[in-house]
């Protein structure tokens, strides 16, 4: 009788150290998954936000760097931020708080993209927009390499 109790006991520790295991490394396999989504996306991104921050850090001669811009194309919209925001907190205090900063710069430069012309704070926010490109631009190396070590 206490041989059998011994045995069930010993079958339940194995049972749960099975699938903590199973669990761990499932979770590991998703967050590689994610990681490598994010590095593809802002892989994507890399082109079009090198272009438009070169443009704001050294405009071409004889246009003024404060001078307003009007882009149509949105800088980004539906991208995978909003799909793995749950994920992406559960990465390293250090990736985790610079992808959700990278992403807060190139959401608010998108917020105030789409302000008016006709605002009155037009201006101050067409500038605040090309800060927060090349701020958004300037994490990206950094960004990638914390990226790859998840992959």
């Amino acid at each position: 009788m206490i041989g059998e109790v011994i045995f069930v006991i010993i079958g339940g520790i194995i049972g749960f150290v099975s699938s903590y295991f199973v669990w761990k490394a499932q979770t590991r396999y998703e967050q590689k998954n994610v990681a490598r989504a994010l590095y593809m996306e802002l892989s994507s991104l890399e082109d079009r936000l090198h272009t438009f921050a070169g443009w704001f850090m050294n405009p071409p001669s004889g246009i003024d760097r404060d001078a307003p811009v009007k882009i149509d194309q949105p800088f980004y919209t539906e991208g995978l931020f909003f799909s793995f925001r749950k994920e992406i907190s559960s990465f390293n205090k250090e990736l985790s708080n610079s992808l959700f900063q990278f992403y807060m710069y190139l959401l608010t430069a998108e917020q105030f993209r789409q302000v008016g012309e006709t605002d009155m704070f037009f201006k101050q926010l067409n500038n605040a927009m090309k800060d927060n490109i090349v701020k958004a631009y300037r994490l990206l190396p950094d960004l990638k390499k914390l990226l790859e070590k998840e992959c």
